[in-house]
């Protein structure tokens, strides 16, 4: 086996180890369209069903709303995913905090927009996008205003 083809019998392991994620393939044609919200969005997905392939009981509970809101203490990114995938069924619950806010009407798509306008904007025009790579589809969507605005989406399996 030449050099060459050592290099490349190392760089496929590693692919392995160190699996590419969205962030690195932004520039490819299927993620062009999405924004670094969405793919990070994607990528918290992923962790989710990772941590459901080890404890199948993962996240079967509501989310504390509290939580969801609070970008001190509460939930990583102010997300979390609710298990209902005894149903096929996913519950994606996500706070919006002020710099969510802030990031988002630095969008000029948005800069005109209601704080609702921009959820339901969000909603529906980026996470059919979002669901679609999980061969999802949006079944309903929604938000309320607990200390801040909570939006949720639940996605189903096709």
């Amino acid at each position: 086996m030449n050099l060459q083809e050592q290099i490349s019998r190392i760089q496929s392991m590693m692919g392995v180890i160190f699996e590419e994620n969205r962030f690195q393939k932004m520039g490819e044609d299927k993620y062009k369209s999405c924004s670094m919200s969405d793919i990070t969005r994607m990528e918290i997905i992923d962790m989710f069903f990772s941590k459901v392939k080890e404890n199948p009981d993962y996240h079967k509970e509501k989310p504390n709303f509290d939580l969801l809101t609070d970008d001190w203490d509460g939930y990583d990114d102010q997300v979390y995913i609710q298990n209902k995938l005894e149903d096929d069924t996913i519950i994606f619950y996500e706070g919006w905090v002020d710099s969510c806010w802030d990031a988002v009407y630095n969008k000029p798509q948005y800069e005109n927009m209601s704080e609702e306008e921009v959820i339901e904007s969000i909603i529906t025009d980026r996470f059919p996008r979002i669901a679609d790579e999980f061969s999802m589809f949006i079944k309903d969507y929604g938000y309320t205003y607990r200390n801040g605005y909570i939006m949720y989406v639940k996605l189903k399996k096709i």
